[in-house]
Formats: structure tokens, sequence, C-alpha cells
């Protein structure tokens, strides 16, 4: 049997400038398909593809294909209904999974064959030896946690496009935020840590010397990761990763760190008020201890990127340009600045919905760079021009430049990390916030 596995990404007839962009976030690795491919049985033959666009589609005959399986998040929910539909059309069988397909399973139905809620790995065998006796089912689910030993450990590897490679050591979250997809879906809450063994083949069988683990926080279980920390400094290669802000707090899960050869990390900081946080339950954060964060993280060599979202209910209209100056003053190296989306199937999205705050469900909206609800102290514009100017003015040349040379004193391979980030994020958000959006 042949089977195609697409991540429901880009746009099928992007100009040249909207391609290159897409190419640019495509330097990010993904597991997804790769880890799909490896649960799927030898006999069959399986073609796997990330971003749709107009000359990759061209090269494929859809006809040769007997069954395709589309991964999609909330943003590429109308990209991968329009192929669903288009392929089901051609008679050729369609199944969908991901976050958002697990969120509103009646909804993804509508343009499938078969829908898969949830963890993929007893799902995925088990749909395709049903459809191979002619009796595939709508709707795969199941009602608790893939065991760790049962997660394929495979890279997420893409040589055409990217030097980085990613690999997935653990899998869930403890924390419960209530604007996150992993930990509100039915079994992203549940911690799983994979064998230290065959993480470090993995990694060691990689092409890349750098890579980036895909994991949500490699500080939730300490002792397991200062077990895998030690067990892939002999393998010489870089890495980044993400830590939750407690980190800070285990000085010996960091000189292990900065051993094994991390030379980055991203950290949700997700805002500079501590209300907000308390609010979030994020207890892992405290505002008042970002600096010393940032400060314990240098002092081994590791820089910083810290993810943020504007537009929780505490924020006010002078929360960007306060922000910067806190970004400045901590001394963190890169950001990555968010609206505040909330995503079907999170707390956030059922609270807001309940209040009549949600303004659309315009799926391709949900892209982090949108306004889809109405805030509470900020109008919708000015949640969005906000957002706008503040990323205009962390990525503004001078900033940039200052930032950039000063991960120098970090080392060499932070500087690389903090180079590439810049000149990528920089990229992003000028072709993100391109034209003016009435909000």
């Amino acid at each position: 049997m042949h089977i195609l596995l697409a991540q429901a990404f880009g746009t099928p007839h992007a100009s040249l400038h909207q391609e290159f962009i897409d190419n640019v976030w495509l330097l990010w690795p993904s597991c997804t398909l790769e880890q799909l491919a490896a649960l799927t049985p030898d006999r069959h033959d399986v073609t796997c593809i990330r971003a749709l666009h107009r000359r990759k589609l061209r090269g494929l005959t859809w006809d040769a294909y007997d069954l395709v399986g589309i991964s999609y998040f909330t943003a590429t929910a109308p990209l991968a209904y329009q192929l669903a539909d288009t392929l089901r059309a051609r008679g050729i069988p369609v199944v969908l999974g991901g976050y958002h397909a697990s969120a509103l399973p009646g909804e993804a139905l509508q343009h499938a064959d078969a829908v898969v809620v949830g963890e993929a790995e007893k799902l995925w065998p088990r749909l395709l030896h049903d459809f191979e006796n002619g009796n595939m089912q709508r709707i795969y689910r199941h009602d608790r946690p893939v065991a760790a030993r049962r997660i394929p450990c495979t890279p997420g590897v893409n040589r055409a496009l990217s030097p980085i490679g990613g690999i997935e050591a653990t899998r869930g979250c403890r924390n419960h935020c209530d604007f996150c997809a992993i930990s509100h879906s039915e079994m992203g809450r549940h911690l799983r840590l994979k064998s230290v063994e065959a993480v470090v083949d993995a990694i060691a069988a990689m092409p890349h010397t750098y890579f980036v683990f895909m994991d949500s926080s490699l500080n939730l279980s300490p002792g397991y990761t200062k077990k895998l920390f030690r067990a892939i400094a002999p393998l010489n290669k870089k890495f980044a990763c993400f830590f939750n802000a407690d980190v800070a707090d285990d000085d010996e899960l960091l000189k292990l760190a900065g051993q094994a050869g991390c030379i980055a990390c991203a950290v949700g900081l997700e805002t500079i008020s501590q209300a907000t946080i308390n609010a979030l339950d994020k207890q892992s954060n405290t505002v008042a201890a970002y600096g010393r964060l940032v400060e314990r993280l240098h002092d081994h060599g590791i820089a910083v990127m810290s993810s943020l979202a504007f537009g929780f209910d505490n924020d006010t209209p002078d929360v960007f340009d306060t922000t910067l100056e806190k970004l400045n003053e901590w001394d963190v190296d890169s950001t990555g600045a968010n609206i505040l989306t909330p995503l079907p199937g999170t707390s956030l999205f059922s609270r807001l919905r309940q209040q009549g705050r949600i303004l659309t469900t315009d799926w391709s909206r949900y892209d982090l760079y949108h306004v889809v609800f109405q805030p509470r102290h900020m109008s919708p514009g000015e949640l969005y021009r906000g957002t706008q100017r503040f990323a205009e003015r962390f990525y503004s040349l001078s900033s940039m430049l200052t930032k950039i040379f000063s991960a120098l004193r970090l080392g060499y391979y932070p500087f690389l990390a903090i180079l590439e980030h810049h000149l990528t994020s920089r990229l992003i958000y000028r072709a993100t916030f391109r034209e003016p959006k009435k909000q």
C-alpha cells in the first residue's frame, strides 16, 4: 500500500516571497511525520511532505496513493480541510489527526474518512489494519496515555532545508497553563520519559551536529534529565531545548546541560505580570527571579530565548513598552512575542467563549499573530499594533546587533544560535506584520 503523510503547512499558491518565508519556518524541525512513518509496517511504502507548496504538490501523483494522512494545527485547519476535500473528491481516502482534530473531531469528520483523536502510537497501526481489511472506523480514540516504551524515538530530519535536527526525549507536561494545547489534550498532561539509551542512540545516528529537543520542558523530571545530559556529553553535539523558569534553582542540571552541549534554551516567561502568572497557576515562574534566571543560564554559556504572549486580562496598553524595558534589563538574548490565542480545547477558549469574547472562528487567524478575542483592557487594534510595535523595536537593526554581538561572550555556538534566531525572527515578523490589518 502507498501512503502519503502530510503536515498541513504553507500556501499552495504562495508567491516566491511567501514560499521563502515558509521555508524559514521549516528550519524548525518536526518529528510528527517521521514518527508516523516509524509506526507504519514495513510492507507499506510511505512518502512524507511538510510544505504544501505549488512545486511540491506538482510533483505528486495523487492517484498513486491508497491513503493520505494529514496532521494539522488550528491555524492550518482550513488548508488541511481544503486538501482533504480535494483528495476525497478524487476517491482517495483521507485520515486527519493532530491537536485541532483531537480538540474538534466532529468538525474534522466533515472532511475525512477517519479521524485519529489523541496519540497515534496504538491507533495508527490499528487504523491501517482496518483499512486493509475494508472496515476502517470513523473515529479512532484511546483512553489512556501511551507508555513511553511504545513511543518511537525517531529524529525529525529535514536535510533538504535545515541544518537542524529534532528529537523528543519526553512527552507531556505537568503544568496546566490555560492557553496551552498540549496540557489540555487528553494525554498531554501525562509526562512520559523515554529510555535514555534509546534517545542517545537516536541522537548519535543524526546526521546533524546541532539539534533541538522538542520536549515541552526538559527540567520537569530533573533526575531523568541529568542522566540524559551525562549520556549525551560524549557525543560532542550541540543542542537547544525548552526549560521551565525554575531551572535556575538546579545548579547541577545547568552545569550538566552546559557540559552536554546545550548552547541555547527557550523559557516560557509568558508575561512580566506576577498576577497573570498566578492566574495561570504556573508555579515554576516568579517574575522577580527572571533576571537571576537569565544570569544563571549565561553563567553556563547558555543563551536565553524567552517566549511571551500579550493580551492577558491583566495587560493594559503600557505592557508592550514595559516588557521591552524588562527584557533589556534582564539581558534576554532573543524572544518570541505572540498575541494570546485561545486554541480550541483549552480552558482559555472555553472561558472566553462563555464570556462572549471570541470574535471569530476563522481558524486561519489562530496563528498567534491575529487578535481573535476581545481583550479586557484594550481594543483588538491596540493589542495587534502593540505587539507589532514590540516586535519592530526588539528586532530593529540596532537592537539586533547589540544582542547578537553581546552573545559572543557566551561562546561561538551560542553566538551562532542567537544570530540565526534573530535573523529568522526578523524575517518572520516583518512578513507577518507587513500588511496593515484592521483589528
